[in-house]
């Protein structure tokens, strides 16, 4: 297991690890603040988040064996790869199959490029790190603003809480289609409009820095000191908490609750997070108290964030 090139040879082995991204996610216990596998809230159970990735699985499978058959080189506009399209598919067989509203669609727009990128390096036998980062940050920045488009489509498929207004390209705004088409908006330039008060937004505006820099390092250097996926998981997904305020939590509950959550997530993890005694008590302590708010004090944005650091680590070797 190491970060030098990514290890899965097939499309198989590519679904693999995106299916166990999202459940690996899922079932990282106790991730303060989510449903998990001893939490649900009053409408989204843990049972809602199986079937939203049980459902998004063809969609993916299709998604990446058409990538997989059109792309020749690491130098070809990727326009055709179409995430907007991808992600319109994903996220209405992810309603069509729950009941719990949008609970994957941070994983779904999270493990699009990821999962695109990897396709391309196989496809091409451009396997290092630097290739995938180089391949992931190209995807993004060849998409169209026909993606854009669909992606606020989607958006409103899905019916996130607390996304607030905003002065230009406002997804409540019936006018915004328009403007998006005028200014022929594409993804990258959506998102980096975005970075400043949406951590999925930073990712695809700096090609996934926080993702590849920080999540994916700490994952596996945790990995490798416990011999433990679930260690793995809930610690990184608090170093990353205690480090980035979350911005679901902003959106719905202010910077003040968002950072107060930040610190307590950072004193865990200094008692050593899911990995020890004191740890555990802290974690326990602090997801009951978010619980309590029935997802007004949810760390989502992180956990997505999770999905595509556990994604990377699979690729790159993982096995536990």
């Amino acid at each position: 297991m190491d970060l030098k090139q990514i290890k899965i040879k097939s499309i198989n082995d590519l679904m693999t690890c995106i299916n166990l991204a999202s459940s690996l996610e899922l079932a990282g216990w106790p991730k303060p603040g989510n449903v998990h596998r001893t939490r649900d809230y009053d409408n989204s159970r843990y049972e809602h988040f199986l079937s939203g990735i049980a459902a998004i699985q063809p969609i993916f499978r299709r998604f990446c064996v058409r990538v997989f058959n059109k792309v020749n080189d690491d130098n070809q506009d990727y326009s055709f790869v179409e995430l907007g399209k991808f992600f319109k598919r994903a996220a209405n067989a992810m309603m069509k199959w729950q009941y719990g509203g949008n609970v994957l669609l941070g994983h779904i727009l999270i493990l699009a490029p990821l999962s695109v990128a990897a396709c391309i390096c196989i496809k091409i036998k451009r396997v290092t790190l630097k290739d995938f980062t180089k391949i992931l940050k190209k995807v993004v920045s060849d998409s169209t603003v026909q993606d854009t488009i669909d992606l606020y489509k989607t958006i409103k498929i899905c019916n996130p809480g607390g996304l607030g207004k905003i002065e230009k390209y406002d997804l409540n705004d019936d006018n915004s289609i328009n403007e998006l088409e005028r200014d022929k908006v594409n993804l990258k330039e959506i998102f980096e409009f975005s970075k400043s008060y949406d951590l999925i937004s930073f990712e695809y505006a700096t090609g996934f820095e926080i993702t590849l820099k920080e999540g994916l390092i700490y994952f596996f250097k945790t990995f490798k000191k416990y011999q433990d996926i679930n260690v793995a998981t809930v610690n990184t997904f608090l170093k990353l908490l205690s480090e980035h305020p979350d911005t679901l939590i902003v959106r719905k509950s202010g910077k003040a609750a968002a950072l107060l959550v930040s610190k307590k997530a950072y004193k865990a993890l200094e008692k050593g997070g899911v990995a020890t005694r004191k740890g555990l008590k802290l974690v326990l302590k602090l997801d009951k108290k978010l619980q309590k708010k029935e997802g007004k004090m949810n760390p989502g944005t992180i956990a997505d964030l999770i999905s595509g650091i556990i994604f990377c680590s699979l690729i790159f070797g993982l096995k536990f």
